[in-house]
């Protein structure tokens, strides 16, 4: 009886980098699912180009086996080296990138704390090819150090992001546009960060888990 997602339509370019907000149970990640694919709309269609190449991040971490190796996390268990954009690297001078240190090569995930499994995660898909990055939730156990890294990392990042946040500085600082969910399963786009949103609308995000 619920609609989640409701008379909507959009096209994202390539290049665009576009935030979903809303409160919890809005229907945020059933929509960014829909978009690539991993869920099928009851009426309607998602059209993916050909030529995507997906690089997704869930907020359950659920990518990450705890026996494994840190290393091997990034090396699929191969060698010591990484590609990264198309360039070969010693996997323990990227790890430093993400601010681990040497000795943590070696060590199983299970070790790492949740901050440091988000880091690991984001090691591994930015180093996948891909032209469109899916993030939900990637803000969740970040510290400020961590915070500040996953935004450099994004403002390099060459491709089409879509995300999904409660953090409105972190979206003021990443997207292009804000999908904001209105309620009854209707979103609607704005120009701009959270803020640009806020000023379009007259109102942010009526949630306490909204953060900033």
């Amino acid at each position: 009886e619920k609609h989640v997602v409701r008379d909507f339509s959009m096209r994202v370019l390539r290049g665009n980098r576009v935030g979903i907000v809303g409160a919890n149970g809005a229907g945020k990640t059933t929509l960014l699912n829909m978009l690539i694919g991993r869920l099928k709309p009851d009426a309607g269609n998602a059209k993916i180009a050909s030529n995507v190449k997906l690089a997704v991040l869930d907020q359950n971490r659920s990518a990450l086996d705890p026996e494994t190796i840190v290393s091997a996390v990034l090396t699929d268990g191969s060698g010591d080296m990484v590609n990264v954009g198309g360039k070969s690297r010693h996997v323990v001078s990227y790890m430093k990138d993400f601010l681990f240190a040497p000795a943590q090569a070696r060590a199983p995930v299970r070790v790492l704390s949740g901050g440091e499994r988000a880091r690991l995660l984001l090691a591994k898909i930015l180093a996948a090819p891909s032209n469109l990055l899916v993030l939900d939730e990637p803000t969740n156990d970040l510290d400020l150090e961590t915070l500040d890294l996953l935004e450099e990392m994004l403002s390099q990042y060459p491709g089409t992001i879509l995300v999904v946040s409660h953090d409105r500085d972190f979206l003021d600082r990443v997207v292009s546009s804000v999908l904001m969910a209105e309620g009854d399963g209707k979103f609607v786009e704005y120009a701009g960060g959270y803020s640009d949103m806020f000023a379009q609308r007259g109102r942010g995000v009526v949630s306490p888990e909204l953060k900033g």
